[in-house]
């Protein structure tokens, strides 16, 4: 079985292939998957980080533990799915699990290394540390979810088999929103019309702060901070999300839909990590269409190079004026 070449559809024009139209049933075994990746993710995030969004959760999953219940839900789904034979429900229920386990491990081990996230960052020793803390989380998530994909989806027959971890070719010809425009190469998508949103996403993000990091010189100072800081943090997510989480969906609810839960995970994620319910939920909504274009990349140059880079891009955008 191979997959479908997807170059020439957009990221809409997926959802309309009949080739990849799927089950109501595997869309809801995307959903409840999702869900119970987000409020784990977010139960954790909100131990440390106590937001409106964190808040919400608890009203959603009562109690100071949910993040624990949400991984106990996770085992409990995989061990159902085997019990009734969905082997692939209960394999990816069992890559949820340990995506949140390793959340576990990371936080067990954080202070041990001594690494301490301070935002805004005041030196490199700052972007060091922050870049340190996005490793250690992406190394401990992965030290858990790539053996339990290597007993499970490696050895079940279907599409993908191998998960693309490396640099990817960025010479593949593809289409992202518009259906209009002719495909075009990766490598010229970012350097040409990608670089002029960033332009604009960077003037727009200063002009949410007064732009105070250009008036008092603090972006140039801490310059190096930022790139290392939104290098790592790219890397890290691009890692998990679109190496290890994108491919598990992919297996359940095919390219289309798994590109798209992907997408909603990742910006539900994110809206979780934000300070304000309605206020942050604009931009994690634009976080998770703009990444599904991303599952899209990784998936047709076989590679998270070009994601990276692009997610890197963003980052540096945004953190140029909230992390200084």
């Amino acid at each position: 079985m191979t997959m479908p070449d997807t170059r020439a559809d957009t990221v809409t024009g997926l959802l309309r292939r009949p080739d990849l139209r799927v089950s109501p049933g595997q869309w809801a075994a995307l959903a409840v998957l999702t869900v119970v990746a987000w409020l784990g993710a977010t139960s954790f995030i909100g131990q440390y980080r106590p937001n409106q969004v964190a808040q919400l959760v608890e009203l959603i999953v009562p109690g100071q533990r949910a993040f624990l219940v949400m991984l106990a839900v996770a085992a409990a789904l995989a061990a159902l799915g085997y019990l009734l034979r969905r082997m692939t429900f209960a394999h990816g229920s069992l890559i949820v699990a340990g995506f949140l386990a390793g959340h576990a491990l990371y936080a067990r081990l954080y202070p041990l290394l001594g690494l301490r996230i301070e935002i805004p960052l005041t030196s490199f020793s700052d972007g060091l540390a922050f870049a340190g803390s996005r490793l250690l989380w992406a190394v401990c998530v992965a030290v858990i979810v790539i053996p339990l994909w290597l007993i499970t989806f490696a050895r079940q027959p279907g599409e993908p088999r191998q998960l693309s971890l490396g640099w990817g070719d960025w010479s593949v010809e593809a289409r992202e929103f518009s259906a209009k425009r002719e495909p075009e190469r990766y490598s010229r998508m970012l350097i040409a019309g990608y670089a002029a949103f960033i332009l604009i996403l960077f003037v727009l993000m200063q002009f949410n702060v007064a732009f105070r990091p250009l008036r008092t010189g603090a972006l140039f100072s801490l310059a190096p901070a930022i790139l290392i800081s939104a290098v790592t943090n790219a890397a890290a997510e691009e890692f998990i999300f679109r190496g290890l989480i994108q491919p598990v969906f992919i297996r359940i609810g095919g390219i289309a839909a798994g590109l798209w839960m992907q997408g909603a995970l990742f910006g539900l994620v994110h809206w979780g990590a934000s300070v304000g319910v309605l206020a942050a939920l604009p931009v994690s909504l634009g976080i998770g269409l703009g990444s599904v274009m991303w599952g899209k990349a990784a998936l047709e140059t076989r590679g998270l190079g070009w994601v990276t880079v692009a997610h890197a891009l963003v980052d540096v955008a945004v953190m140029s004026a909230f992390f200084v």
